[in-house]
């Protein structure tokens, strides 16, 4: 039987190269020459062979002092439009669009699908933008689009600059970690309950649909830091600072329409996933 193929955008980095490994032994990754893939490029992309699927995980991402870089908008909006071209090229009928948290401060919890839009960042309104592309390609041109928000999604080989990295590497390094408004309660995924989503995605035929995904728990800063304290059996150093201007109360995903929509369900527990990170 031959295996259909895959590609798959930013697949070196922390999302892409989890979903990489999860499906390269059911399906064939198209690989550019094992090249990064560069999504301005619009002839290069254009000029690529053909797919059975695409799933877009590349984006220029938030660091410490980029949240309101206007090179959001270039690579994140041009580059998804390149994708799209070359999916409406190719004929290809089916595309993951791996989104964001677009909703920004909540009006309400658990947060559903319908949750106003309120992007708070220029990565966020990037985000957005690019869905919104993918709306107008899926009507124009029939391309069938699933765009997956996902939020707090955690895991080995993630940037430090996210809290349980940044808490786990301080128990490593010994080092203090400065923590921003310690009772704000937020929604964590393992990165392994995400792929599953990808995997059971691609072998369901949705024309557009936009799912949240997340655990539908919240946990506290505080509670991660006690779990973390709790597994490792050591005490991080930590420095609490409460900031009004920054401060979100709580951040919960409606997870219902994905449930149903796929049958899915997170199969790792919070303490099982903190577990792994650490002895890994």
């Amino acid at each position: 039987m031959i295996k259909k193929t895959i590609l798959i955008t930013g697949s070196k980095g922390f999302i892409g190269s989890h979903i990489q490994k999860k499906l390269s032994n059911e399906y064939s990754i198209y690989k550019k020459n094992n090249n990064s893939l560069n999504l301005l490029d619009r002839k290069n992309i254009l000029r690529m062979k053909k797919v059975d699927f695409v799933i877009h995980a590349a984006a220029k991402t938030p660091g410490k002092n980029n949240l309101h870089s206007n090179d959001f908008h270039e690579n994140n909006v041009i580059g998804t439009l390149n994708i799209l071209d070359y999916c409406v090229k190719n004929n290809i009928k089916k595309l993951i669009y791996i989104s964001s948290f677009v909703y920004g401060k909540p009006r309400y919890n658990p947060i559903d699908e319908i949750h106003p839009i309120n992007p708070h960042t220029e990565y966020t309104k990037s985000k957005f933008l690019a869905e919104e592309l993918c709306r107008i390609y899926s009507k124009l041109y029939k391309l069938n689009i699933i765009i997956l928000r996902p939020f707090g999604i955690f895991g080995k080989s993630q940037k430090s600059e996210y809290i349980i990295p940044n808490l786990i590497n301080s128990i490593k390094n010994k080092k203090q970690i400065l923590i921003m408004n310690k009772k704000s309660r937020r929604d964590f995924l393992f990165i392994n309950d995400f792929v599953d989503v990808i995997s059971k995605t691609l072998k369901k035929n949705f024309k557009f649909e936009i799912f949240n995904v997340g655990s539908g728990i919240s946990y506290s800063f505080e509670e991660i830091i006690q779990k973390i304290e709790a597994i490792s059996s050591s005490k991080i150093k930590t420095k609490f600072v409460d900031d009004k201007n920054t401060y979100i109360p709580e951040i919960q995903a409606d997870v219902n329409k994905i449930q149903k929509a796929l049958n899915w369900k997170p199969n790792t527990n919070i303490d099982d996933a903190l577990n792994e990170m650490l002895n890994n």
